[in-house]
């Protein structure tokens, strides 16, 4: 009886290793829509404001206007204008698409790697694009980043791994 604990406790101590928990794998990991084009100067002239005559049908035919507005019916129109005004007026960045093929453990936490470029300033956008979560890279609506084609890597990790994935995005800055 006491070799059979004694075996047991023997077992017990050597099935006890440092096993690595959960896994990372980015063998797939890409962009379905690979760059991204950023303006470098905005077109952002103001359009021009006009009476919207719908709204003016809707209250004519006796709505209130805050029933109009929550239809979606606005007293004013805006015709015109620079293709880029709502990204000036509301500073809304420039975003990828989410990445796709990154399959692990959760929390899984992603990076800027490296920022590349042969013809622009790489420092200058790594200082300003951010990754979120999913991979979805930003870069804010005004910069200074010069005019140059940007390549982007990132860096996937999780506990107990971390993977790269390599030249995976580019950035046109025009």
């Amino acid at each position: 009886m006491r070799n059979i604990i004694w075996i047991l406790f023997v077992a017990v101590l050597a099935s006890c290793q440092d096993v690595t928990i959960g896994f990372l794998n980015v063998e797939k990991a890409g962009y379905e829509i690979d760059s991204l084009d950023v303006k470098a100067v905005l077109d952002n002239a103001v359009p021009e404001i006009i009476p919207n005559p719908e709204y003016e049908e809707y209250i004519d035919m006796g709505f209130d206007p805050e029933s109009c507005i929550e239809m979606g019916i606005y007293p004013t129109l805006e015709i015109g204008g620079g293709e880029d005004y709502t990204r000036d007026k509301y500073n809304i960045p420039w975003t990828s698409t989410p990445i796709e093929g990154v399959d692990g453990t959760a929390p899984i936490y992603v990076s800027i790697k490296s920022v590349t470029s042969n013809d622009g300033d790489a420092g200058k956008l790594k200082a300003v694009l951010t990754v979120k979560g999913d991979g979805m890279l930003n870069v804010p609506c005004h910069h200074d980043i010069p005019v140059g084609r940007y390549v982007i890597s990132l860096t996937f990790s999780n506990e107990g791994y971390s993977k790269d994935v390599d030249n995976c995005f580019t950035i046109i800055v025009k």
